[in-house]
């Protein structure tokens, strides 16, 4: 009697500790996924401000018809940044007429 005691308080035991591990990892995993999904929301929010930012500074300079090189190579730059997220082409049409503008030096 006393063995099949011993057999049934193990397998109860087990099962407990595996609850207990298995309650753990999950709650381990629920906070990594929940800081995914804001580091994933974080990079949606980034996206937008650049598409936003690129936006107005391309439409400004192709309203003046004018741009200087190291203001090129910073919408450049934020351009690829974006590209560099997973931007989907929001800019690609003013990144050309950018492209097209005549280089002067800076004022």
């Amino acid at each position: 009697m006393e063995p099949i005691l011993s057999l049934i308080s193990v397998a109860i035991g087990s099962s407990g500790l595996s609850a207990i591990v298995i309650a753990i990892l999950n709650h381990h995993w629920a906070k990594k996924k929940n800081s995914s999904g804001k580091l994933d929301a974080l990079v949606e929010a980034q996206k937008v401000l650049m598409i936003d930012r690129v936006r107005y500074l391309g439409s400004s300079y192709i309203h003046e018809g004018e741009i200087s090189l190291e203001d090129k190579e910073n919408l450049t730059e934020m351009y690829q940044a974006y590209k560099s997220l997973g931007g989907n082409g929001h800019l690609s049409t003013i990144m050309a007429e950018v492209e097209r503008l005549h280089v002067v030096e800076r004022r």
